[in-house]
Formats: structure tokens, sequence, C-alpha cells
């Protein structure tokens, strides 16, 4: 019969302990006031329990009233109140010599390199796991992937982007390296005279015995060195092939533009099949890389012998400042004033009142012990 009374207050996890302090202060009250009524003073044993139910009584009032003015106050100083919190985190729990701490336990407690090998283990045997799990989440994203990128158009902003891009003097540089390396290789390739026969095929006879005299092979690549090493082209041979290479240039740039152009069917193929493409390959190297990496975790005695995490933990532990501090303090407190009154003291009761509530009954059972044992020495010194 006691749990329908005790959810008169409700599913709180205090719910129970509030129920037998709000209980022991009924009883003792109840108690003193019959006690009172009938007398048992008179008898000896009457008193020493009047005097304890007094003490109770006492020490169950003391303790609720301490109680409601406590979450009184916490619910009329909120935003106060969560400004210390905020000054006790930043200054305390989460300072900078604290959180270099973290970092460099995380490093250096060889328990945490135990736990991720343990990890690995357990979920990693070989690639085939490694390749289900990747499966298994591309498989909840790739559709979305999917529809997303074959809807995707190219506005008048981004268009102006890539064309500003693509003039950029790095980029620039960079793509006259990698088509001046790809024309020296291709010369090098030794089907080249085949590639330039067919070119030259359906020229005219008087045609054909001129490219020749120029040597092809060679004026490509020289062009492909002179690329490679920013040469600024003078002659007019040079200045045509130059003209080639920009038209190569501004044509990839139309290329990537002319996305919009194509039908939505087209699109979609094209991203599927670059989907299927990039996952198998996507897969293949994260496969490899983990399996590696697994490897040379379960040679190490701590994380901090583990390249990666390392330069990672060592990089933020040279950022970690009093200023980070600072900013997690006050980001904790603004949070908690962003919270109306009453529910800033309802969270804060919910995760603390349980405390408080054991302190009322043991301050409830100590009273009562402590005014029987007055009652007792009351007796002895009138006897």
């Amino acid at each position: 019969m006691v749990f329908p009374l005790i959810r008169l207050y409700g599913n709180k996890p205090y719910s129970r302990l509030q129920f037998v302090s709000n209980l022991l202060l009924v009883l003792f009250g109840g108690a003193l006031l019959s006690g009172l009524y009938y007398g048992w003073s008179s008898y000896a044993w009457g008193n020493i329990l009047i005097h304890g139910l007094e003490g109770g009584l006492v020490g169950a009032i003391c303790d609720w009233f301490a109680v409601w003015k406590t979450y009184k106050a916490v619910e009329s100083q909120s935003e106060s109140i969560a400004e210390e919190i905020g000054n006790w985190v930043s200054s305390d729990l989460m300072s900078e010599h604290k959180l270099k701490s973290y970092l460099d336990e995380i490093l250096d407690e060889p328990e945490n390199i135990r736990v991720i090998r343990e990890l690995l283990d357990k979920h990693i045997h070989g690639e085939k796991e490694i390749r289900e799990f990747l499966d298994l989440i591309w498989n909840k994203v790739e559709e979305d992937i999917v529809i997303y990128v074959t809807n995707f158009k190219f506005s008048g902003a981004d268009k102006q982007i890539l064309h500003e891009l693509n003039r950029r003097k790095e980029i620039l540089m960079t793509v006259r390296f990698l088509v001046g390396e790809a024309l020296v290789k291709a010369t090098d390739k030794e089907d080249f005279g085949e590639r330039i026969d067919k070119i030259t095929k359906g020229l005219s006879f008087l045609a054909k015995p001129l490219i020749w005299l120029i040597d092809p092979k060679k004026r490509i690549r020289e062009f492909g060195e002179g690329l490679k090493d920013g040469k600024d082209f003078q002659t007019e041979e040079e200045e045509v092939l130059f003209e080639v290479f920009s038209l190569f240039s501004e044509c990839a740039e139309l290329y990537v533009g002319s996305w919009n152009e194509l039908p939505n069917h087209k699109r979609e193929e094209a991203v599927r099949a670059l989907a299927d493409f990039g996952k198998e390959q996507l897969n293949r190297l994260i496969s490899e890389l983990v399996l590696t990496h697994k490897e040379e975790l379960s040679k190490l005695e701590n994380l901090r012998e583990y390249g990666p995490i390392r330069g990672l933990l060592e990089f933020l532990r040279s950022k970690t400042s009093e200023s980070v501090s600072q900013y997690v303090g006050e980001q904790i407190a603004k949070g908690l004033k962003l919270l109306e009154p009453k529910q800033f003291r309802e969270n804060l009761e919910t995760k603390t009142r349980r405390v408080l509530e054991r302190i009322r009954i043991n301050g409830s059972l100590l009273g009562f012990l402590v005014g029987s044992c007055i009652g007792i020495l009351v007796l002895l010194f009138q006897n």
C-alpha cells in the first residue's frame, strides 16, 4: 500500500525518499501530540519518548525548511548561480592545467590503448568486417547523396568562382605542370607515333611531309618541359601550342559548367556510376588503412607512441590555454541562463534532491536519538 502513496509525488527520482522524510515528520508530530494529550510524561519511558519525538520533529522541520529554502533560492537566483557554475567549471573542473592533464592521461595511460585494442579485436577481425561496416554506413547515406548531386546545378556565382579559381596563379601553375608532365609521358609511349599517324591520316599528301619535318614528338616534348618549368613561349610554334593549352584550360571550366545542361536521367546515371566506383575504391583504401593501423596499435604500450592520435592531441594541447577554459565556462553559464528559473530549479532538483532527502531522513532520526538521550539524562538527574 506504500507505492500508491509514493505516486502522489510523481515519478521523480527522489519521490520515495521524499515520501519517507515527510512521513517521519508527520509521524513524529502526530506521536508528540498524542503523547502530550495522553500524558505520557507522567511515565519514565513516556518522558524519554516525548524528548525523543521533540528532537525528531525539530530535526525534521529544520531540514525540511532548509531543503525547501535552498531550491527556492535556486529558482530566484538562477542567473547568479548559473554564472557561478560557469566560473567553477572554468577555474576548477576544466582549468588550463586540468585540460592539459586530461590530454596527457589519454596519451600516457596504458589502459586506454588496451581498451582500444579490445574494441578493435571484438568488432574488426579482418577486411570483411570492415567492408560490411562501411557498406552499412554507405547504404544509409548513398541515396541522399545521389539525389543531392543529381539535382545540384551550378549557379552563376558558382561559375564565377570556378572561373576565378581557374585564373589564380597557383592553380594555373599546377595545371601547367600536370599538363606538361602528361605531354612528356605521352611522347615516351611506344604508340605515340601511331597516334600521330592517326591524327594526320586525313591530311593531304603534301601536308604530311610538313608535319613530320617539324618533328611533332620533339616539339610536344619540349613544349611539355616548358609548361612544367613555367617557361614564357616566344616562337610562333610555341605560341600556337600555348594557345591550345589555354583553350584546354578554358574547356575544362566549360566542361564542368555544362553539368547544368545534362538531362536529369543522364546525371543520375553518371552519379550512380561514380558513386559505385568511389564506394569500392574508398572501401578498399579505408580497409587497408584500418588493418595497417590495427596491426601497429597491437605493438604499442600507450597512445603517445601512436603518431596520428599523438599529433592530434598534442596539437589540441598546444592550443589549450586559459582562454579556452574561460570560453567553456562562459558557454555553460550562457546555456544555463537560457533556462527559465523554474526549469533551472527542476533540472537541478532532479539531479541533487535525492542527496538532500537522505539528509532530511538522517536529520530526523538523529534528532529523535539525541532527544531520547537528553530525556534519559533528564530522568537520571531528576532522580
